[in-house]
């Protein structure tokens, strides 16, 4: 729901920015309908990128506690440092 909301603010704004006619009334609606029928893909696309990159950082996390079990330091180490670079291409 937010990402559709930030897309549709983005697209009305752009319309509205290279209309010739800035009065125009259905800014909106088209940005809508041009959202529905072009974009959806792209925001569920999206959505699935950060839900696989969430995954993949909890199963980091899991795998340092298992390693902190096994007093693996050098192990524990290895996988912070991932868990530091997937954090930093999450946000």
């Amino acid at each position: 729901n937010i990402a559709r909301g930030q897309m549709l603010i983005a697209m009305c704004v752009s319309l509205w920015f290279f209309a010739k006619d800035k009065t125009s009334e259905f800014v909106v609606k088209r940005g809508v309908v041009t959202i529905f029928r072009y974009h959806v893909g792209t925001v569920a696309f999206g959505s699935f990128v950060v839900a696989v990159v969430q995954f993949i950082r909890y199963l980091m996390y899991y795998f340092e506690q298992q390693a902190k079990a096994q007093k693996n330091r050098v192990m524990v180490l290895v996988l912070k440092a991932l868990q530091c670079c997937i954090w930093c291409f999450e946000k």
